[in-house]
């Protein structure tokens, strides 16, 4: 039986030679040893060779420019802030401008005291109501004005004690006012205690119509002692003249003319008494005489009411 016989190009592929065999891939940690990687410098070799011996420390000169040194012989440094920037901190050594040192003023610091309103020029007017010694002050105006003198000096924590002829004008104003029935007590005649403390100071009101009490008690410290008069007349002249601080709502004529004799004031000032708005004040012999704008809160309105005489 006959077979075909293959073709040229089959034979050539069937004697073709076998291709060599592959070499068997290297292990993954031969592999990685052929990728050069940049590597850490290997540290020399500790040799038994002495140290060379350390130069001492010493403190470089001072540079007659710069900042002084600390305690500890070193410049501040720099310090870096949450932006990022780094700004110098010097302590005790600035530097300014013979310019900028002409236009350097100083401002006075404001008095202290209760504040009792601003001026015209906007500028706060402080009533020196209490003080480590005895203070005396006089009010020729009405209970409102009163209460509401009162109520600015509880801010300062103030314990009241009211001798008036009028209990009922005044009956249950410092419970609504604090919340509390001892910050504000009503009584026939002054008692003890007879001082305060700066935390609680102590202010005793008499509210007598015309005149003050017969007998003045004695003051202690941080101890105020208020007199209201409701309408200024002779009676209560000496008040007015004895008091330190007077302060003044809107007065008549003859109150005006009185207030002015007392109280040694300018023509203009008598005039200017005559004139205020219900929403102001005077407040004489504490330093400069002040006309004052009273700028009454809300809460003051809620509780003391719009200004009247």
């Amino acid at each position: 039986m006959s077979y075909p016989m293959p073709y040229p190009e089959d034979r050539a592929v069937q004697e073709q030679p076998a291709p060599p065999p592959q070499p068997a891939p290297a292990p993954p940690a031969v592999a990685r040893a052929a990728v050069p990687i940049a590597r850490a410098p290997v540290a020399p070799a500790v040799t038994a060779a002495p140290l060379a011996t350390p130069t001492p420390l010493t403190r470089p000169p001072d540079d007659p420019d710069g900042p002084p040194r600390g305690p500890d012989g070193d410049r501040p440094r720099d310090r870096t802030g949450p932006s990022g920037q780094t700004s110098r901190l010097r302590i005790g050594w600035h530097t300014v401008p013979r310019a900028g040192l002409r236009r350097m003023t100083v401002t006075p610091p404001a008095p202290a005291g209760l504040l009792l309103g601003r001026d015209q020029q906007q500028a706060p007017v402080p009533l020196r109501l209490f003080a480590p010694d005895p203070v005396r002050v006089a009010l020729v105006g009405g209970v409102w004005a009163a209460q509401l003198l009162i109520f600015r000096a509880f801010s300062a924590g103030a314990r009241v004690v009211v001798v008036t002829s009028e209990p009922r004008a005044w009956a249950g104003f410092g419970e609504r006012a604090t919340g509390q029935q001892q910050r504000l007590v009503i009584a026939a005649e002054a008692g003890g205690p007879y001082g305060g403390t700066a935390q609680t100071p102590l202010l005793t009101v008499f509210d007598l119509g015309v005149s003050g009490p017969v007998t003045s008690p004695p003051l202690g410290p941080w101890h105020t002692q208020l007199t209201v008069l409701r309408q200024l007349d002779r009676p209560g002249v000496a008040v007015v003249q004895e008091a330190g601080p007077v302060v003044l709502q809107r007065l008549g004529g003859d109150e005006a003319t009185l207030a002015a004799a007392a109280l040694r004031l300018r023509p203009q000032s008598g005039q200017l008494l005559q004139s205020m708005n219900d929403d102001m004040m005077a407040l004489i012999g504490d330093g400069d005489d002040r006309y004052v704008f009273l700028h009454q809160t809300g809460i003051e309105r809620q509780y003391v009411g719009p200004p009247r005489r």
